[in-house]
């Protein structure tokens, strides 16, 4: 769905329960008592629908400028909105302070800034460099709790994210390369696979695609740990190039999936030993070649023959298929950051770009976040917030202190984001699906919650409304202090009409002249107010 379909679509509700997607069905272990809870509430009052809106097609968008790098201007000025836009897009939401930080430097210095990592965090336990095992005689109890604060603790990571662009790059490629955490289970080889990534955010994609074949969850989830040359299978073959690096259907045939699948064989887990209760013990992060289950006979892939390994087939893709892989992973890039439809004129400079620099996605990304292109206008509120970024976008744009990642991890699930849980090999669908009907009642919902605090779960956290009006430029003039919220939450501008009704839930009835931030009852008031921004369909956009 573009920005203009959603805009229109005047979707309101006023339902108070959390609830999961029609027709889908929770994932076992995806949720707590609180979100199971909402879960079963009804939606009250439910006006409007999604359903039946046209899926995005290319309408003619107000984009003419290329890769040059942005200069502000007197059309396109370095503000608060673009600031917010530039942070929303390579963040999980920005606060106001973020905000305000950057509009103190250029846009070429704050991206730059963004593309630095920093300091590596410190993993969720000790437990992630231990041998693994599956433990048979407790239903594996230990393990799944492992995974379940790997859950949490990267959900954390993201709220306390900083001004980098890593977490939003590790989040990318992990749906790029889609695995399921309960096909993988080992809690230690999704913690190193999602490592990886975070430590390769930047990095070099050909390299990556290397290090993720034969990585140990890969291995598991597309069953190349059964890829022998005795019983070659297909699966990881197949998504390396229709999924990871081609396209469906571009520059490849079965013959080659076939020939690639013969290549890829000899790799397993890397097993040590056995374990205390009898069942194999596993290096945590490791795999092994294994010569005895590697086809060494000549294979012909893609027209070259020999007798290719697993870096002999990336190599070969990269080389014969150069203009296709760059044209690939820079068009997802561009749909990620920038917009869902694909401007094919930078999507080509771009892959210029990727191949004239031996695959580091660096240079691309530092090209595309500097350039005019990114900071037009027409790409600003033009792109649907994943749950992870509206619900932490919205704690950060509010102010909102906590450490209950337990309890944001829930709602993001429920919301239809489950992190290491992608719903196929494919990743998310994203765009369109985060605002179904059911999920976008429950966004209204669980914003609701952020503004009153009214969730079961402890710690309980919300907005400190008096606290975070008190210091915006006015907040005793009631117009200046909507202005204000709006330029820091919102990132589209409202007409007129949807500012006089933002002003209206402020005074209640009440002449503006008598709104003083001091008065009794002001804090509902703000409330009020908070909660009606963060139910309009402009803020479920960035």
């Amino acid at each position: 769905m573009d920005r203009r379909s959603f805009l229109n679509s005047s979707v309101r509700s006023s339902g108070t329960g959390l609830a999961m997607p029609a027709k889908e069905k929770p994932r076992k272990g995806t949720t707590g008592p609180e979100i199971a809870r909402l879960h079963q509430q009804a939606l009250a009052e439910r006006e409007g629908s999604l359903k039946g809106l046209p899926e995005p097609v290319a309408l003619p968008r107000l984009v003419t400028a290329g890769l040059d790098p942005y200069v502000p201007s007197g059309e396109t000025p370095w503000d608060k909105q673009r600031a917010g836009y530039l942070l929303r897009r390579t963040l999980f939401g920005a606060t106001r302070s973020d905000i305000d930080t950057v509009l103190t430097q250029s846009p070429g210095d704050v991206v730059d800034q963004l593309l630095q990592g920093g300091t590596m965090p410190t993993p969720p336990g000790s437990w992630v460099t231990e041998d693994y095992y599956y433990d048979n005689t407790n239903n594996d109890s230990v393990n799944r709790g492992r995974l379940k604060d790997l859950r949490e603790w990267w959900t954390g990571l993201m709220v306390e994210q900083g001004l980098s662009i890593r977490e939003k790059m590790t989040f990318f490629w992990s749906d790029h390369w889609a695995t399921e955490a309960l096909t993988v289970r080992s809690p230690h080889y999704n913690f190193w696979f999602v490592d990886l990534f975070r430590q390769n955010f930047l990095g070099n994609f050909k390299q990556l695609v290397k290090d993720v074949t034969i990585s140990p969850a890969m291995l598991i989830y597309l069953d190349g740990w059964y890829n022998t040359k005795r019983r070659p299978n297909e699966n990881y073959a197949r998504e390396l190039m229709e999924l990871h690096t081609l396209g469906e259907g571009n520059g490849y045939t079965e013959d080659d999936i076939q020939e690639a699948a013969r290549a890829l064989t000899g790799w397993t887990l890397k097993k040590i030993g056995t374990s205390p209760v009898g069942t194999s013990l596993y290096d945590p992060k490791a795999s092994e070649f294994i010569a005895s289950r590697y086809d060494e006979t000549e294979k012909t892939f893609m027209g070259r023959t020999g007798t290719w390994g697993y870096e002999d087939v990336v190599d070969i893709i990269f080389a014969e298929r150069a203009q296709e892989v760059s044209e690939f992973i820079c068009r997802k890039l561009y749909r990620e950051f920038v917009y869902e439809i694909a401007d094919e004129t930078i999507i080509g400079q771009l892959a210029t770009i990727l191949r004239d620099n031996n695959w580091d996605i660096l240079p691309v990304m530092r090209t595309m976040l500097k350039s005019e292109h990114f900071f037009e206008t027409a790409n600003i509120g033009a792109h649907i917030t994943s749950p992870q970024e509206f619900y932490i976008g919205s704690i950060r744009a509010l102010d909102i202190e906590t450490t209950n990642y337990k309890y944001i991890y829930q709602v993001c699930s429920a919301l239809g984001c489950q992190l290491l849980e992608a719903p196929s090999v494919k990743g998310w669908d994203a765009y369109r699906s985060w605002i179904s009907a059911s999920r976008l009642a429950s966004r209204l919902s669980v914003g609701d919650e952020l503004v009153f605090g009214n969730m079961s779960s402890t710690p309980k956290y919300s907005v400190d409304a008096i606290d975070y009006v008190s210091t915006l430029s006015d907040p005793n003039n009631a117009r200046q202090m909507i202005q204000d919220i709006l330029e820091y939450i919102v990132p589209l501008k409202l007409s007129t009409n949807q500012f006089e009704i933002l002003l209206d839930k402020l005074l209640a009835g009440a002449p503006e002249y008598e709104w003083n931030i001091n008065l009794p009852g002001a804090e509902g008031h703000v409330k009020d107010l908070l909660k009606a921004i963060l139910r309009l369909s402009e803020s479920q956009l960035c």
